[in-house]
């Protein structure tokens, strides 16, 4: 996956191994020419939003033409499941709170901190070469 942010939908779609389009329009076209080599193309819209011809033309390219209205119903009712889950602000809220409590009952590690580890590693191991060594 990558992040997007400030690119443009063509460098976006030419990074990408698995595009899908949905664009509820039959005047939308995706340029076949940003389409990659070995690329999943996948149209949930009810019009082709993309060239058929030309993108089965690509070495590798997977091309599923429609998908049907139980697997839009699907795509739909999952992405508000992620809202929910990962994004509602009820849930963070929650997310959050929970957080707090779970810090407050976890009991902190015997160790105090990765330097305390490795200070009594180092030790350890130095002690054990210089007894190695006397006998």
């Amino acid at each position: 996956l990558y992040a997007c942010d400030g690119e443009t939908p063509e460098s976006c779609v030419r990074k990408s191994s698995v595009v899908v389009t949905g664009v509820p329009t039959k005047a939308y076209r995706l340029p076949s020419e940003w389409i990659q080599p070995n690329t999943t193309v996948v149209n949930v819209a009810s019009f082709k939003n993309v060239s058929e011809d030309e993108i089965l033309q690509i070495p590798g390219v997977t091309y599923i033409p429609m998908v049907g209205k139980v697997t839009v119903a699907m795509l739909e009712r999952n992405l508000m499941r992620l809202f929910y889950n990962f994004h509602h602000p009820e849930r963070q809220l929650e997310e959050s709170k929970k957080r707090e409590s779970d810090a407050a009952l976890r009991p902190s590690p015997w160790y105090g901190n990765a330097l305390q580890v490795y200070t009594a590693i180092a030790a350890t191991a130095i002690l054990a070469m210089s007894l190695a060594r006397r006998k």
